[in-house]
């Protein structure tokens, strides 16, 4: 009986997570041609250019000079960014019930802002961009196959990668014990933030936006909790 009641709290914890993962599919169906997300891509390189911090070609280039690193960064960029994020979620629901909500809300705030920017304003990566100095065997990654059903091409603005890395590593940051555990997370988002530039996936700015997001997510998320408080606090019995 109790199993089956951990069950149905798991799932019913666990049901907005779902929902807006699910929302990416539905950005890759409705991705649009080309012409317009290399547009916004060659603006932000130009906007970069002007400030005279578009680097992350040499950075790429410098990863490229050693193909283990880059392997493991291209690998890391698909295969961990997501497991991190809900491996997180799940050790809050295990170990820290009370903070899970919060956690929680703020994920499914920041990834519900994050595919209304991917369908409004969608955004190629710098590295499908030839004469930006990328490597041409980077630049159709992610057009074909289950990739490319699974996400849209031109999610690059703001970075996903560098949202969920800040919301992981504020929730373990402070709710790990550990004091190594805290300064590894607070490390996470500095070695997701290198990742996504050696691969040609985002420029700095997409991080930036991706911040945003991040703290925008968060807002929402204590404003949902303060709403919840309110209304519980006005149904008790006076």
């Amino acid at each position: 009986m109790a199993t089956d009641r951990t069950w149905a709290r798991a799932a019913r914890d666990a049901w907005p997570v779902v929902v807006v993962l699910a929302l990416c599919p539905i950005v890759a169906v409705l991705a649009p041609g080309p012409a317009g997300p290399l547009a916004r891509i060659r603006e932000l390189i130009e906007d970069e250019r002007s400030l005279g911090l578009f680097f992350e070609p040499s950075v790429h280039a410098w990863a490229a000079a050693r193909p283990p690193l880059l392997g493991i960064a291209q690998f890391a960029y698909v295969g961990v960014h997501l497991p991190v994020m809900l491996g997180v979620l799940a050790w809050t629901w295990f170990a820290r019930p009370r903070a899970f909500p919060l956690a929680r809300n703020t994920f499914v705030c920041a990834q519900a802002l994050a595919t209304i920017g991917y369908v409004l304003v969608p955004t190629a990566p710098p590295r499908m961009v030839p004469e930006a100095g990328y490597g041409a065997d980077l630049v159709q990654t992610g057009q074909h196959g289950l990739e490319r059903l699974a996400m849209s091409p031109y999610a690059a603005m703001p970075s996903g990668h560098a949202a969920f890395a800040l919301i992981a590593a504020g929730i373990v940051a402070t709710q790990a014990r550990s004091r190594a555990v805290r300064l590894a997370a607070l490390a996470y988002p500095v070695v997701v933030l290198g990742e996504i530039m050696v691969t040609g996936n985002h420029l700095w700015l997409d991080a930036v936006a991706g911040a945003a997001v991040a703290g925008a997510g968060f807002a929402l998320a204590r404003g949902l909790s303060a709403v919840r408080m309110s209304r519980r606090l006005r149904s008790l019995p006076t």
